[in-house]
């Protein structure tokens, strides 16, 4: 069932689970980033493997699952994410390869 409520900045009736007001762009305080305690929950498409894999097979898939979400790997008993700046830093590499790829 779908609920809305109030935008607290400009009281535009949003959808609950939106992220920010289609507005005023304000963020939504009631949504919860998602968590993972352990790596068994992450959605496989979430994982390092799977971004890796998808940039050898289709490099368009890779940048999809990384600019639509967080990437999760396993280090040190903990379930982490990548830091936001390698969603830019992946970017740039996948931009050079097509660079040079044009190039040639």
């Amino acid at each position: 069932m779908s609920n809305f409520i109030s935008c607290p900045h400009c009281q535009q009736q949003m959808h609950d689970s939106a992220p920010a007001c289609p507005k005023c762009g304000a963020p939504n305080q009631t949504v919860k980033a998602t968590s993972y305690t352990s790596y068994d929950q992450v959605p496989w498409y979430r994982r390092r493997w799977a971004l890796v894999l998808s940039a050898f097979i289709f490099m368009p898939i890779a940048l999809v699952i990384a600019f639509s979400g967080d990437v999760y790997f396993f280090k040190d008993g903990k379930v982490q994410t990548f830091p936001k700046n390698f969603k830019f830093t992946l970017l740039v590499f996948f931009g050079l390869l097509v660079l040079i790829q044009m190039y040639r």
